[in-house]
Protein backbone atom coordinates (compact mmCIF):
# COMPACT_ATOMS: atom_id res chain seq x y z
CA UNK A 1 0.00 0.00 0.00
CA UNK A 2 2.93 2.14 0.79
CA UNK A 3 3.99 1.94 -2.69
CA UNK A 4 0.48 2.62 -4.36
CA UNK A 5 -0.02 5.78 -2.05
CA UNK A 6 3.68 6.82 -3.51
CA UNK A 7 2.78 6.29 -7.32
CA UNK A 8 -1.00 8.25 -6.89
CA UNK A 9 1.73 11.08 -6.03
CA UNK A 10 2.97 11.18 -9.24
CA UNK A 11 1.91 12.72 -12.01
CA UNK A 12 2.65 11.70 -16.04
CA UNK A 13 5.37 14.33 -16.14
CA UNK A 14 7.14 12.74 -13.26
CA UNK A 15 7.66 9.47 -15.21
CA UNK A 16 8.46 11.11 -18.40
CA UNK A 17 10.91 13.30 -16.80
CA UNK A 18 13.00 9.77 -16.27
CA UNK A 19 12.60 8.41 -20.12
CA UNK A 20 15.96 9.60 -21.29
CA UNK A 21 17.46 7.40 -18.78
CA UNK A 22 16.27 4.52 -20.04
CA UNK A 23 19.11 1.75 -21.04
CA UNK A 24 17.22 -0.84 -22.69
CA UNK A 25 14.85 -1.74 -25.46
CA UNK A 26 11.72 -0.61 -24.44
CA UNK A 27 7.98 -1.65 -25.97
CA UNK A 28 5.68 0.90 -25.90
CA UNK A 29 1.90 -0.49 -26.09
CA UNK A 30 -0.80 1.86 -26.37
CA UNK A 31 -4.58 0.89 -27.36
CA UNK A 32 -6.11 3.26 -30.05
CA UNK A 33 -9.14 4.22 -27.95
CA UNK A 34 -7.45 4.81 -24.71
CA UNK A 35 -9.27 7.69 -23.50
CA UNK A 36 -6.29 9.08 -20.80
CA UNK A 37 -5.03 10.68 -24.11
CA UNK A 38 -6.82 12.32 -26.92
CA UNK A 39 -4.35 11.06 -29.77
CA UNK A 40 -3.03 7.32 -28.34
CA UNK A 41 -0.77 7.08 -30.71
CA UNK A 42 0.60 10.69 -30.33
CA UNK A 43 1.18 9.80 -27.06
CA UNK A 44 3.04 6.73 -27.77
CA UNK A 45 5.38 8.67 -29.96
CA UNK A 46 6.17 10.84 -27.93
CA UNK A 47 7.26 8.45 -25.39
CA UNK A 48 9.43 6.78 -27.73
CA UNK A 49 11.18 10.33 -28.90
CA UNK A 50 11.34 10.79 -25.22
CA UNK A 51 13.23 7.89 -25.00
CA UNK A 52 17.49 7.47 -26.16
CA UNK A 53 17.73 7.30 -29.97
CA UNK A 54 16.97 3.57 -31.17
CA UNK A 55 15.51 1.90 -27.74
CA UNK A 56 11.63 2.40 -28.36
CA UNK A 57 9.40 0.60 -30.38
CA UNK A 58 5.77 1.71 -30.33
CA UNK A 59 2.83 -1.12 -30.85
CA UNK A 60 -1.01 -0.06 -31.12
CA UNK A 61 -3.59 -2.55 -30.43
CA UNK A 62 -6.73 -1.24 -32.28
CA UNK A 63 -9.81 -1.05 -30.33
CA UNK A 64 -8.32 -1.20 -27.00
CA UNK A 65 -8.21 1.51 -24.53
CA UNK A 66 -6.25 1.80 -21.29
CA UNK A 67 -5.66 -1.74 -20.56
CA UNK A 68 -4.89 -3.61 -23.64
CA UNK A 69 -3.28 -6.31 -21.50
CA UNK A 70 -6.66 -7.22 -20.47
CA UNK A 71 -8.74 -6.24 -23.50
CA UNK A 72 -6.91 -8.15 -25.81
CA UNK A 73 -4.23 -10.21 -23.86
CA UNK A 74 -3.79 -12.79 -27.09
CA UNK A 75 -2.52 -9.47 -29.01
CA UNK A 76 -0.27 -7.99 -26.08
CA UNK A 77 1.13 -11.72 -25.65
CA UNK A 78 1.98 -11.65 -29.12
CA UNK A 79 3.73 -8.44 -29.28
CA UNK A 80 5.46 -8.96 -26.03
CA UNK A 81 7.08 -12.04 -27.59
CA UNK A 82 7.90 -10.39 -30.28
CA UNK A 83 9.89 -7.87 -29.30
CA UNK A 84 11.55 -10.05 -26.68
CA UNK A 85 13.02 -11.93 -29.16
CA UNK A 86 14.12 -9.51 -31.83
CA UNK A 87 15.84 -7.62 -28.88
CA UNK A 88 16.97 -11.07 -27.10
CA UNK A 89 20.60 -9.77 -27.47
CA UNK A 90 20.09 -6.26 -26.81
Amino acid sequence: MKALRAMLKTSPADAGSHLAGVRCSALIIEGSLDPDWADPRAEGEAIVAALPAGLGELAMIDGAGHYPHDQYPDRTATLILSFLRANADA
